[in-house]
């Protein structure tokens, strides 16, 4: 489920902590416990100093009050941190298993068009980012600025307790000074919500030129790269860290003007309240450092506040990736159970954003076990209709069945496992070749592995490698050919079995040998009678053998045949194609 836009911080955390919220508890009472330091502390100060003073001897008995409070006090203190890093190590490790897991799982339901758009590292940044934002979060709320504010209230009870005057004019002070620096903060909040927006977009840039780093070296960019990261950082980056920086400091500016003017006056009321015999040596002793302890924490209550508002103007950039709409299942949607792997396509209507349709009341029927290839110019079609019938797209009007089931109302997890792709650019794990063939099918064994491997004549090669299936393949698989890739996704094709195959461009730009090889591999699939295939072509010599040929353009079906029929077709669209495949 997304957060609400408007929701607070503290409420998308409670769902996680709700489960633990015993531990937090517990882990809570340290601080507060802590809270009373300074006054059991001040005030056996006090005792101690009031004892010493009195005329007469000294004796154990006369100071053993405060003996027993300052021990007891840093006794209890002691065990309650004890038990809160108990607490804290039962509990913390799974919330943040469950913020990362969930924060995890919502992106990847984003739509296809969301990664389209968005820069894998600013995507992976701001998951990190969420993570990061509930450790600054609860740090605060521990021992930062909940435990500063526990201390400052304590404080300021036993000074009102001790000296009405003094506790009046410390509330009437906290209560100019607090709301001046919470609306500061806010402003604070907002613009390191830029900044951090900043920071999240140049992590993507930087992500994207490593990502390509081959063209870097293939373009000699590298120079050009940099001096554009340069330009990025110059112009964007530090502006917005300059507005943080500058209002962090007229913030601090105007909390030190006001830390003063309390700072000023204490002094100035004990020492009048000293002279005039209005309080004890062990009074001024308690109420002075008592004092100097509630404006010391007022004070880091100010820095710790600028510091939560920029922790969670950080944390509000990262979680607005969970702002993001998805493309979820139907609410009633069934799961697919394919027989006989029809397709049809009724009254499609489809388009990119608002732009104009680039599918336009497309009917198409393909038979079980049919074979059919998609031909035409470059943005006739071919994709926004294999993209469809995966659901990566929602289509604006008409309906899409797959053995008589409409796919709009079935689990997209279902109609995948019926699926099987061959992409023309196979990406891989950074992980085995084992791993990567095995993502086929999750349960198969090394055996079908290997028996997969062969039949997309991949099996020899590997055997060659060091470490054969164990060998790990680069990120992206960079480590491999773009034909050794290709037959990994066609092993992965073997191993799946599904009902339905799309090859999409599968021998596009690969030497002859290669192509070969895959031709063999592809055609263990094809001569399936069992499985539908639909095969986008690049080389139209690819479809001589597919029982149907179906030519788009502009969004429609203007031809449809043999290869035969087509080619001796007069003035076809699809007899031109091939024509100037032959020249």
């Amino acid at each position: 489920m997304p957060i609400k836009p408007n929701s607070s911080v503290l409420s998308f955390f409670w769902g996680h902590i709700k489960p633990y919220k015993w531990y937090y508890l517990v882990m809570l009472s340290a601080p507060i416990i802590t809270s009373f330091y300074p006054f059991a502390y001040n005030y056996s100060i006090k005792l101690f100093l009031d004892a010493m003073v009195k005329p007469g001897e000294l004796t154990y008995k006369e100071i053993q009050f405060p003996i027993i409070l300052f021990l007891l006090t840093q006794f209890c203190i002691d065990i309650s941190w004890r038990v809160s890093n108990i607490a804290e190590w039962q509990a913390e490790p799974y919330v943040r298993r469950s913020i990362l897991l969930k924060s995890y799982d919502y992106v990847q339901h984003h739509s296809y068009t969301f990664f389209q758009n968005n820069f894998t590292g600013t995507i992976s940044s701001k998951v990190k980012g969420i993570l990061d934002g509930y450790d600054k979060f609860w740090a605060e709320m521990h021992h930062g600025l909940m435990a500063k504010l526990l201390k400052c209230i304590v404080n300021l009870c036993a000074l009102s307790i001790v000296n009405i005057n003094l506790g009046l004019f410390v509330f009437i002070w906290s209560a100019v000074y607090v709301p001046i620096m919470y609306k500061l903060s806010l402003r604070l909040n907002k613009l390191s919500f830029e900044e951090t927006e900043s920071r999240h977009n140049l992590i993507g840039q930087i992500s994207d030129k490593i990502s390509n780093i081959f063209s870097l070296f293939s373009f000699s960019s590298r120079r050009r790269e940099k001096e554009t990261l340069d330009s990025l950082i110059s112009n964007d980056f530090i502006p917005k860290q300059i507005q943080v920086y500058k209002y962090d400091f007229k913030i601090q500016l105007v909390g030190g003007v006001l830390y003063w003017i309390m700072m000023i006056f204490i002094l100035f009321y004990m020492i009048h309240l000293r002279m005039n015999g209005l309080i004890s040596i062990g009074d001024f002793a308690f109420v002075f450092g008592i004092s100097l302890v509630v404006a010391d924490d007022i004070w880091h209550t100010t820095v710790s506040l600028q510091d939560f508002s920029r922790a969670m103007g950080d944390l509000k950039s990262a979680l607005s990736i969970l702002n993001v709409p998805q493309l979820l299942d139907d609410k009633n949607a069934q799961t697919l159970h394919v027989k006989d792997a029809k397709i049809e396509f009724n009254k499609v209507n489809f388009g990119y954003d608002n732009n104009e349709l680039t599918l336009k009341d497309l009917n198409l029927t393909i038979e079980p076990g049919e074979k059919i290839g998609l031909v035409g110019h470059s943005g006739a079609g071919k994709t926004s209709l294999i993209n469809l019938l995966l659901r990566y797209f929602e289509n604006r009007s008409g309906q899409i069945y797959i053995d008589e089931q409409d796919i709009d109302h079935v689990t997209s997890d279902s109609l995948r496992e019926n699926i099987a792709v061959i992409p023309q650019d196979t990406m891989l794990f950074h992980r085995t070749l084992m791993e990567n063939i095995r993502y086929g099918r999750a349960n198969a064994t090394d055996e079908e592995v290997i028996e997969a491997s062969k039949k997309a004549h991949l099996h020899e090669f590997i055997s060659e490698l060091p470490e054969q299936y164990d060998s790990f393949v680069g990120e992206r698989g960079l480590k491999l050919s773009g034909g050794q890739r290709q037959r990994i996704a066609i092993a992965r094709a073997i191993l799946k079995d599904a009902p339905i195959l799309i090859l999409d461009e599968a021998t596009s730009s690969l030497d002859s040998h290669t192509e070969k090889l895959i031709q063999d591999a592809l055609n263990v699939l094809i001569e399936d009678k069992k499985k539908t295939v639909i095969a986008i072509a690049h080389r139209l010599s690819t479809l001589k053998h597919m029982d149907r040929v179906i030519v788009l353009d502009k969004g429609t079906i203007v031809e449809e045949g043999t290869h035969l029929q087509l080619i001796h077709q007069e003035n076809s669209l699809y007899k031109k194609l091939w024509k100037l495949q032959e020249i």
